[in-house]
């Protein structure tokens, strides 16, 4: 192989390195500026932009998550619509949280993501509210809990209001046999108003009742359905139980609900 001369140092002042300077700084100045950007950015917090769609969650220590409602089961809507019918006296076994969620669920749960829920509502008005007495629910404390649907998309959560038995006071308020011992008791209430404003102020009373009577029934088959027994109950002086509940002024309560494991 043929030996290659090597290098002196007069050989290097033939070479132009004056079309190399420029190329070389430039390189310099891009390298340092990127340097200092990367090092700018993991100082300081980083803004994302949140598109419309993104729902923010708002953390409450208070709120209660429920576990994801069931849609499927093993019985069929003609077996559950065959022997529905109401139950008046339960057993004092506890209730879990699953069972007590889908129960809630069927009465007011999100199903669509525009807001739509388990009970249709003239003009999307939803003006139900659904309340949830607890005497012996795994998990949970004796006291009034509020039922939190979601708005757009679903939250299945709920809100404790007050901490306490207060079935055992409902029981001598109402002095109706099923509110004697049930584990849970729902309230379910609406808003008069709600609807007729979506009715330029136009009373539409009859639409909201008629929601009430649906989630009720939406209830009852959701009851069998979990091989629990539950009650509507609409006679009660309603004045009291709003005083003992502490509901707003606004809503009307239309019906008592104690449920549990049916005795007969």
């Amino acid at each position: 192989m043929k030996k290659l001369p090597a290098l002196r140092i007069k050989d290097f002042k033939k070479i132009d390195i004056s079309r190399w300077t420029v190329p070389l700084i430039t390189s310099l100045v891009v390298t340092v500026i990127l340097i200092i950007s990367l090092a700018t950015r993991n100082g300081q917090p980083q803004t994302q932009k949140v598109s419309e769609e993104t729902t923010p969650v708002i953390e409450n220590p208070d709120i209660i998550p429920l576990p994801s409602p069931s849609l499927r089961s093993s019985n069929s809507i003609e077996a559950v619509l065959k022997i529905n019918q109401p139950r008046r006296s339960f057993q004092t076994t506890p209730l879990s949280l699953k069972q007590v969620g889908q129960m809630l669920f069927a009465a007011q749960g999100v199903t669509a993501n525009w807001g739509g829920r388990t009970v249709n509502s003239e003009k999307s008005v939803f003006p139900l509210s659904t309340y949830l007495l607890v005497k012996s629910v795994e998990k949970l404390e004796p006291g009034l809990y509020q039922y939190v649907p979601g708005d757009r998309l679903p939250a299945h959560q709920l809100l404790p209001l007050k901490l306490g038995d207060m079935i055992e006071i409902l029981y001598t308020i109402v002095n109706q046999t099923p509110l004697k011992e049930p584990p849970a008791v729902i309230v379910l209430s609406g808003n008069f108003s709600k609807m007729a404003e979506a009715y330029g102020g136009v009373a539409h009373n009859n639409e909201v009742i008629l929601e009430a009577g649906a989630a009720a029934q939406n209830m009852y088959l959701q009851a069998e359905s979990l091989r629990l027994g539950m009650v509507a109950l609409p006679n009660f002086d309603a004045a009291n139980v709003k005083s003992l509940l502490s509901l707003p002024g606004e809503e009307t309560i239309f019906y008592i609900i104690p449920f549990g494991l049916p005795q007969e």
